[in-house]
This record gives C-alpha cells, sequence and structure tokens, in this order.
C-alpha cells in the first residue's frame, strides 16, 4: 500500500515553509504523493449542508481561517519536488470553468513532468454555491460534464468539438498540453452511490474521507459491484482513503500518537485492499517529521 499526505494548507500550521518542508519530507522519504485540499470562501456563520457528523471531527469552518488555494500551493511544490505525485483532495470541480481548469492542470501535469492527479468532488456548502453563482443542485451533473469535457481538450492538441448542457466548445483545443497522453488521472471523491457510480463511470479512482476500515471496506465492495457490472477491469481504478492522525497526549516525535497503533491501522487498511492510503498529519505539532517517522516505520 502506498502512503500520501495532506500537506499544512489550512489553519494555524498553513505557511509556506511548512508546505515546501513537508513535501520535500515526503519526497525524501519516498511516500507516493502529496495533497492539497480545498476552499474558496469561508462562511461568517456556521454553513449550511456539511456531509458528516461532528464525531468525524468536522472542521471548523470561519472567516479568519487561512486555507491555500490548490492550484497555486500544487504548483509550487512542483517546483521543488521532482518524484511525488501531486494531487487535490479534494477539488470542488463546478467551482470552475472546465476549460480553464483543464488548461490549468495540463499545465501543472507537463512542467512536473507527469506527476497530478485530479481529485475530484462535487462540494457542499450551500452559501459558497451561492456566493459563486453556482446552483447547488446542478453540482453533479455538472461535475460530470467538466470532467468528459477536460478528457477531450486533453486526450488531444487537435481542435475539439463538445457540446454539453453546461459548456460548449466549437472547434477549438488547448495550447498546453499534459505529459500524460489522455491527462492526469481523475479520483473520485465521496461515499454516496452516485459518487460510486461517477468512480466507474468516469474515473481513474476512487478517494474516500474518514471511514474507519470496516466501513472502508463496505465501501469497496460496492465499487466492485458495479465494476463488475460494466466489465471494467480492477486494474483500471486506484483505490485510496484519507484518514487524520490525532495528538493523543505524551512527547513523542509523532505528538503523543501511539506508533504501534498507527501501524495496526493502517496494515488494517492495507489488509482490506486499499492501494494508496492519505495521512493527514496537519493536526500534530510538526507536519514534516510526522511525514519521515510514519513513511518509515510504514516503509513507504
Amino acid at each position: 500500500m502506498k502512503l500520501g499526505f495532506v500537506l499544512p494548507v489550512e489553519g494555524a500550521v498553513a505557511s509556506r515553509a511548512a508546505v515546501l518542508d513537508t513535501a520535500r519530507a515526503a519526497e525524501a522519504s519516498g511516500a507516493d504523493s502529496v495533497w492539497t485540499t480545498d476552499r474558496i470562501l469561508q462562511p461568517g456563520a456556521p454553513p449550511g449542508g456539511y456531509p458528516y457528523s461532528e464525531d468525524r471531527g468536522a472542521i471548523a469552518f470561519r472567516t479568519g481561517r487561512a486555507w491555500f488555494e490548490p492550484i497555486a500551493t500544487m504548483g509550487l511544490v512542483a517546483g521543488v519536488t521532482e518524484r511525488v505525485r501531486i494531487g487535490t483532495n479534494v477539488l470542488v470541480v463546478p467551482y470552475r470553468h472546465p476549460v480553464v481548469l483543464a488548461q490549468e492542470l495540463a499545465t501543472l501535469d507537463a512542467l512536473s513532468d507527469g506527476r497530478i492527479l485530479l481529485g475530484a468532488g462535487i462540494g457542499w456548502m450551500a452559501e459558497e454555491f451561492a456566493a459563486l453563482g453556482v446552483p447547488r443542485s446542478e453540482r453533479g451533473p455538472r461535475t460530470d460534464e467538466a470532467i468528459r469535457l477536460m478528457r477531450e481538450l486533453w486526450r488531444s492538441s487537435d481542435a475539439v468539438r463538445f457540446d454539453g448542457r453546461f459548456w460548449r466548445v466549437d472547434n477549438m483545443g488547448l495550447p498546453a498540453q499534459p505529459a500524460r497522453p489522455g491527462g492526469p488521472p481523475v479520483l473520485i471523491g465521496g461515499n454516496s452511490d452516485a459518487a460510486l457510480d461517477r468512480v466507474v463511470a468516469l474515473g481513474d479512482g476512487w478517494l474516500g474521507a474518514d471511514l474507519d476500515p470496516v466501513e472502508t471496506a463496505a465501501v469497496l465492495e460496492r465499487i466492485a459491484e458495479r465494476r463488475r457490472a460494466t466489465g471494467r477491469p480492477a486494474s483500471e481504478l486506484e483505490l485510496s482513503t484519507r484518514i487524520r492522525v490525532e495528538p493523543e497526549g505524551g512527547d513523542d516525535a509523532l505528538g503523543g500518537v501511539d506508533p504501534g497503533a498507527l501501524r495496526d491501522r493502517l496494515a488494517a487498511y492495507a489488509a482490506i485492499g486499499v492501494d494508496l492510503l492519505v495521512i493527514d498529519v496537519m493536526n500534530l505539532p510538526h507536519a514534516p517529521t510526522a511525514v519521515e517517522r510514519i513513511a518509515g516505520f510504514a516503509g513507504a
């Protein structure tokens, strides 16, 4: 099982130095990937539509809390690394015009020698959709169409014709082309039936979040059922989930986390067939050190 790490891009830990130090630590430690997260606006009051319960450790969304934009952050990280893959976990696709996003990601993929991953989500915050002028009720169909359009633009440098419900391209092509034929892999975030349908129909993989191994195993079986029904080979999908590591007291280099317990936790995800485990270390005292320790004892 490969390991990825969420960069310190939000909250009190977010800084240029922290992002760069964590990315370099992941690269040096043999980790597979580093990941950004996405937020366009912060609400001045409790937001509507949050999909997870409070016992999942819901993030405190509030004005004044730092949160770096993911595309810009990925460019910074690509410039100081050579090997690790760089992804979004997840990017809210319907917030962005897909032609602009396709050009941005194609450029990043070209400049990073093919290391970009698009973790694609449909978003949830009602107030954010309203401020951006995007109907929240259309977030699913907009995401599906955006992925199809971006793939068309990435597939060839020739002119493209695309006539969709939301966007139309008439005999035009991207000026930047991704390093990899077909463009960056698209991993779909979410655990709903619609998200899992999207994984098999449009994605190159799945990005789960905040699920324990038993819950993750159930989702993997739901994906497998859809894959078998469509005839899609298992080898075409990268199965990933994201977990948080929290301090538990004590003063060891992992901020009080019990290395043995964490090792057992990682092994449980590997045993059920997770290909890539993305670990959020932003709540630990020093993310670069945590990355080095975790990657070291996990044999990344």
